[in-house]
């Protein structure tokens, strides 16, 4: 980007963007059965999640509101899947959030960045 640094709100915001963006492909680009039977494929959705709330947790602490919504929730989530053992995350819980989720996020997301 030219013009110098972001402000730290604005850089989260466009990392949410691409994070989100990459969930929805990863979405598209397989079902609930490659879900469950691909590991590398999980793993992956697990880690950009953790991602989304370390940047959810970056907005949020940059715009002074911690608990603000869904950003906290986001924290959350990223919170259980980085510190739970696998075999005790709730996949579904993970899927549905990646395949009901990243829409409407990104419209949020985006309507902040305008």
């Amino acid at each position: 980007m030219s013009g110098g640094l972001l402000r730290p709100d604005r850089q989260a915001l466009l990392e949410l963007d691409e994070l989100l963006h990459e969930l929805e492909q990863l979405a598209t680009a397989g079902g609930r059965a490659r879900y469950d039977a691909d590991a590398h494929y999980r793993w992956v959705i697990h880690r950009l999640w953790i991602a989304v709330g370390n940047e959810a947790d970056a907005y949020a602490t940059a715009v002074g509101d911690r608990h603000a919504q869904p950003w906290y929730s986001l924290v959350l989530l990223r919170n259980r899947l980085a510190h739970v053992r696998l075999p005790d995350i709730d996949e579904d819980e993970v899927w549905r959030m990646t395949t009901l989720r990243p829409g409407s996020l990104s419209k949020q997301v985006r309507g902040l960045l305008r």
